[in-house]
């Protein structure tokens, strides 16, 4: 079957799917919106569970403060014996007041919080609506490209325009492939940095917690403070190990990043500190934690260094990403377009020989 009639045969099929396409076209820029909208209302939900908690809090003391007066017979009886039962019941009817107003208020915030509920209730039931149209509008769209590519695929010598239409997609389809591909390597990479920089943290807490460990040694701290300050170089070796884990683990993902400096952790002189414990050997150790924390600082700069670089990186490949994903889209509307006018061209019923070429 030739190309023209295969377009004749899918012809009201072709009109079919672009008519739904066409009815259902709205659906994805109105799920966009209507997911800003749904996240307005979860964060005035939020912030309505928040007051309405406040303010029974507040309502139920100011009630306890309330039955305090209202049904208190020794402080009435008081209050008269003195001579002062205006006062009191002042101070009763104030009470009550401000009970009456703190609980107007919750019930107030309390109906509220039920209108954001409902009008929630309402955009959800929308947004399903137009996850469904979306979805059907995908459907149309990928029955519509299998039917143009059962047609058009590969070389056409008839329609020449086509093919070029279709070669520039597969170029826009390969260079945002390979620019998804440099960003998502380089977000993972980042995020191993991150994970880094959080164990460089606890190591930097560990050398510090050592050396003051070791500071109290100097003056006698005894076989406790020994034992505290090897648990902290403990931590702080396990700490770097996973830093130069993960920031290997990132320059495998991202060769732009490069390996982090020496960071030697002091583990001492089990024995001699033992059978020599003395203020020299504690003082030999207090420098070597110091030349060991003077390291990790260091490589916790160029980290973080590591770790600005990325980013940038990473904004970088994200708009690439975002630039080859417009070309792609342009070419796929291009190339649609021209198989569409073409169905449209052999589709008419001719006035005349018309040539296809």
């Amino acid at each position: 079957m030739s190309v023209q009639e295969s377009l004749l045969q899918a012809a009201s099929k072709n009109a079919e799917l672009l008519q739904g396409l066409n009815e259902t076209a709205y659906a994805s820029s109105a799920l966009r919106q209507s997911q800003a909208y749904l996240n307005d209302l979860d964060r005035e939900i939020k912030g309505c569970d928040a007051q309405v908690k406040s303010l029974e809090e507040k309502t139920k003391t100011e009630f306890s403060d309330h039955k305090k007066y209202a049904d208190s017979t020794a402080r009435r009886f008081m209050h008269r014996a003195v001579g002062k039962k205006e006062k009191f019941a002042e101070k009763a009817s104030k009470e009550e007041r401000e009970y009456v107003e703190a609980l107007a208020a919750e019930n107030q915030a309390k109906s509220r919080r039920e209108e954001w509920i409902k009008n929630r209730d309402e955009a959800r039931r929308h947004h399903a609506e137009l996850e469904q149209t979306d979805r059907a509008h995908k459907n149309l769209q990928t029955e519509l490209d299998a039917l143009y590519n059962s047609i058009f695929a590969g070389p056409t010598p008839e329609f020449p325009g086509e093919d070029q239409k279709e070669w520039a997609l597969r170029q826009a389809r390969d260079a945002f492939n390979d620019a998804k591909r440099k960003h998502e390597a380089e977000a993972q990479a980042l995020k191993c940095l991150h994970d880094a920089n959080q164990f460089m943290g606890e190591a930097l807490r560990s050398l510090d917690a050592a050396r003051s460990h070791s500071r109290m040694d100097m003056f006698g701290g005894g076989t406790l403070t020994d034992m505290m300050e090897r648990e902290a170089l403990s931590r702080a070796q396990n700490a770097t190990d996973k830093v130069k884990m993960l920031v290997s683990q990132a320059h495998r993902l991202s060769p732009d990043i490069q390996g982090l400096g020496n960071i030697d952790i002091t583990r001492g002189h089990a024995m001699s500190d033992i059978m020599f414990d003395n203020i020299f050997s504690d003082m030999a150790q207090h420098d070597r934690i110091k030349d060991s924390q003077a390291q990790a600082e260091k490589e916790a700069r160029t980290l973080m260094d590591m770790i600005a670089r990325a980013q940038q990186r990473s904004g970088q490949y994200q708009q690439e990403v975002n630039a080859t994903l417009g070309r792609l889209e342009t070419a796929r509307r291009e190339l649609q377009q021209i198989r569409q006018d073409t169905f449209e061209r052999v589709a008419r019923p001719p006035a005349h020989n018309e040539s296809f070429s």
